[in-house]
């Protein structure tokens, strides 16, 4: 992937050709920005403009050896790392049953998000994570000696999705890297990171794309109309993999049914539907159990934007704001930091393998407490 094929963040891919050509390369950075900001795809930019024989001052320049097998994801100096599963039967847990997956994915998209990921490996109700014997592997392949003689470069996805005794096992190699070796960091949630890693990174903070610029990619990589691709680009914020998804799926957000039954049972108490609303929610894997908390996150904040006639920041599909128009009273000063509280607890609850039946009831109760509470 060329620096010209790469979304918006004209500043940023400014400043990482600037500091290749001055050879100011740090050998392990963090390209920190949300899904659908385009940070793979500057990573995938950045790393074809290092093994680049003959580079401009703008871009790669297409056509040497080194950029044709960056074209189908086949530089032997190209590693990648990313959150996987355990396949049964198999032996040590690696990511390379699945590389070849992961470049089908990658060739499919240069924006690609966590949910994409999971729909390729068939992984919807599973726990993905990067294990100690991936980073036994990433210390075995980046002490090899270049192929091609330049950089050995590894892009890890969701470095937040790695366990403490893997980032234990990577300090020493970011520390102490071997010879001409770069790891390019991406992450979409940087906090998850442990203190030990983050502080050993070059940072770059990845702003989201305007919704224009989101619009372009949208369009293109879905084959929708200008005009669709603007819409649902302020649906997503400029989440470029999320709109694709929807869009492709011709139909509102899913996660909106459960979501207007689950805040309708929430204030009646309806011990019959909350308990259906539960096993509804149990019912996908983990990572569709933590989507729908952030999507009901989303939602919380769009009936305060409502509230306070903050138009302009409102991003709904009609679907949404026909159900936020009637729901956004229940929303309010008094309860909507509280409400926001109780689902970033339940997302971490989820995250840490509580049973999701029991956090979501118990959510509910606590959510139905909130909405009660009077202005």
């Amino acid at each position: 992937m060329q620096f010209s094929e790469v979304l918006g963040q004209t500043q940023i891919s400014s400043l990482l050709r600037e500091g290749a050509r001055s050879n100011r390369i740090a050998h392990a950075q963090l390209f920190d920005g949300s899904e659908g900001s385009g940070s793979l795809a500057l990573a995938r930019a950045y790393a074809q403009y290092l093994h680049c024989e003959n580079p401009s001052k703008s871009d790669s320049c297409g056509i040497c050896d080194s950029c044709k097998a960056h074209l189908n994801l086949q530089h032997p100096d190209l590693h990648w790392t990313f959150p996987f599963f355990k396949k049964d039967g198999s032996g040590r847990s690696t990511s390379d049953p699945f590389q070849i997956l992961w470049r089908e994915c990658m060739l499919e998209s240069g924006y690609i998000g966590l949910e994409d990921w999971l729909s390729k490996i068939g992984a919807d109700k599973k726990q993905l994570f990067i294990s100690v014997d991936e980073a036994l592997e990433i210390n075995r392949k980046l002490g090899l000696k270049s192929f091609y003689g330049g950089f050995k470069i590894l892009i890890f996805w969701l470095p937040e999705t790695m366990r403490v005794d893997t980032a234990n096992k990577l300090l020493k190699l970011i520390e102490e890297p071997t010879d001409k070796t770069v790891i390019l960091f991406v992450s979409q949630n940087s906090d998850r990171l442990l203190p030990t890693i983050l502080s050993r990174l070059q940072r770059i903070q990845i702003p989201r794309l305007t919704d224009a610029e989101a619009a372009k990619g949208i369009a293109k990589i879905a084959g929708i109309s200008s005009e669709s691709a603007l819409g649902w680009a302020h649906v997503t914020e400029g989440n470029i993999s999320a709109a694709v998804r929807l869009s492709k799926s011709e139909a509102e957000t899913p996660d909106l049914e459960l979501f207007s039954a689950w805040m309708r049972a929430c204030w009646a108490r309806d011990g019959v539907a909350l308990l259906k609303a539960a096993n509804d929610f149990a019912s996908p894997g983990r990572e569709s159990q933590k989507r729908f908390l952030t999507y009901a996150l989303h939602m919380v904040r769009q009936c305060i934007l409502g509230n306070y006639g903050a138009d302009s920041l409102i991003r709904l599909t009609k679907g949404e704001t026909v159900f936020i128009s009637k729901f956004q009273r229940f929303i309010h000063e008094k309860n909507v930091v509280a409400l926001r509280a109780l689902l970033e607890d339940a997302h971490k609850d989820i995250a840490g393998n509580v049973n999701a039946k029991v956090v979501f009831f118990d959510l509910s109760i606590q959510v139905h407490m909130r909405l009660r509470t009077e202005i």
